[in-house]
């Protein structure tokens, strides 16, 4: 018989034994995870942490962040999802969307103890008093100095305002020998949370209203805010500036890891990118300054888990969805794990252990003073997108203020419109 043949043989003979093999249900896992792939649990697998001592299984399949949202919504539609998800998006525009399953019955069946979580992020939990998930994990932002280039100019105290910022700014400014910017205190269009932004906030700006169907742009205080960022830009050279900007990178590029900015406002996983690429940068870290004897504001957004509609098994996803959040696994986590992220559960955040790293306390403490970067929800993308448009505008003299504003609140108030005709619509449907 020819080696041809008998590999045939052995493939039939494998394949009808196999048939007939009892399968064996210990193998089986009884929910399905969808973290997004490269999120803070790529290096620590909460699946197999529960797996450990439960008496279901749970598996954990990572999306890429560039699918996750599509894949999910995709599964959802075609009644197909997961049993629970983790994200980071604005979880309203989840709920809005009648993607995620309301989560009060479990709640008040466990007299499940909201109060161990940030306010700020269980506040984001909710859309039309109802809950939706449970914040995981968190991250602040604090206003980072460079000792080095203060003791230089001899500045002892950090700034607590942000005229003192501008003070020390126009100290700590330098030029070349062709009159190029080299370094500067402060720059408020550079990094994640726009000084505008914090500044609106601290003059108690209210983007939307209390129903949250009318958006509020065109206001004296965006106006005021708006105004600082653009005089205190013009007062250095809009061109100087946006030359010197043209220069800054990533890792050791950066523009404060570099030193060619002296104070920024950075979140909270920024020591550890500055250990990485310039362990040796001398730097401090305190609130962010207030404007006109406002308090401190910072700002937080938050990883959360949420059960999709039409998910299989709701009730062990809810179990699985509890061991996240809960303060011993959430310990664990910030131990083992490589990511930069507090916990959202405010029991682990303030464990003994975190409470010796260096600045983590300014960082606790910003939470406290937080607010959401998801500032309209169900316009997320287009109030950002209008937003960084008007001040960019603003900032280069092109029409004027109050034309921008108008412009930028019509155009998200349009999108606002939109979203919730289609949640009205949906919500009309489900209570036929």
């Amino acid at each position: 018989m020819s080696v041809l043949r008998i590999t045939i043989c052995l493939s039939i003979f494998l394949f009808i034994l196999w048939l007939f093999i009892p399968y064996n249900s210990s193998h089986a896992y009884d929910i399905e995870y969808w973290p997004v792939g490269g999120s803070s649990n790529s290096n620590f697998d909460s699946a197999v942490e529960f797996n450990k001592t439960s008496t279901f299984k749970v598996k954990s399949t990572p999306i890429p962040w560039t699918e996750h949202e599509q894949k999910i919504f995709t599964a959802i539609l075609s009644g197909t999802p997961p049993d629970i998800i983790s994200q980071f998006s604005p979880l309203k525009m989840w709920a809005s969307r009648n993607a995620l399953i309301p989560l009060d019955k479990y709640i008040q069946k466990d007299d499940f103890d909201s109060t161990i979580f940030f306010k700020s992020l269980w506040k984001e939990m909710k859309w039309d008093g109802k809950t939706y998930g449970i914040p995981i994990n968190t991250a602040s932002f604090a206003f980072f100095y460079n000792k080095d280039i203060f003791d230089e100019i001899g500045i002892t105290i950090p700034p607590e305002n942000w005229e003192e910022v501008r003070k020390f700014s126009n100290k700590i400014t330098k030029r070349n020998q062709k009159n190029m910017l080299t370094q500067v205190g402060y720059l408020p269009t550079y990094g994640n949370l726009r000084t505008s932004n914090v500044i609106a906030w601290q003059l108690g700006q209210e983007f939307v209203s209390k129903d949250g169907r009318r958006v509020r742009f065109n206001t004296l205080e965006m106006k005021k805010c708006f105004s600082w960022v653009r005089d205190y830009i013009h007062e250095i050279g809009l061109n100087d500036v946006l030359e010197l900007m043209g220069t800054f990178g990533v890792a050791d590029q950066h523009g404060f890891i570099s030193g060619k900015v002296a104070m920024m406002i950075l979140d909270s996983s920024f020591p550890k990118l500055i250990d990485t690429y310039n362990p040796d940068l001398n730097y401090g870290v305190i609130n962010v300054p207030s404007f006109e004897n406002s308090e401190s504001v910072s700002s937080s957004g938050t990883w959360w888990a949420g059960i999709p509609r039409n998910a299989k098994n709701p009730e062990k996803a809810w179990e699985f969805m509890k061991f996240l959040a809960s303060t011993d696994f959430q310990i664990e986590y910030l131990k083992k794990s490589t990511e930069s992220l507090f916990s959202a559960n405010r029991e682990a955040a303030y464990h003994p252990e975190f409470l010796v790293e260096k600045n983590y306390k300014v960082f606790l403490d910003q939470m406290h003073r937080s607010k959401s970067p998801s500032i309209i929800p169900l316009a997320h993308d287009t109030f950002w997108r209008e937003y960084t448009r008007a001040e960019e505008r603003i900032i280069r003299n092109i029409s004027t203020m109050e034309k921008n504003l108008v412009e930028a609140e019509k155009r998200i108030q349009t999108e606002l419109d939109k979203s919730f005709r289609y949640y009205d619509y949906v919500t009309r449907k489900l209570q036929n």
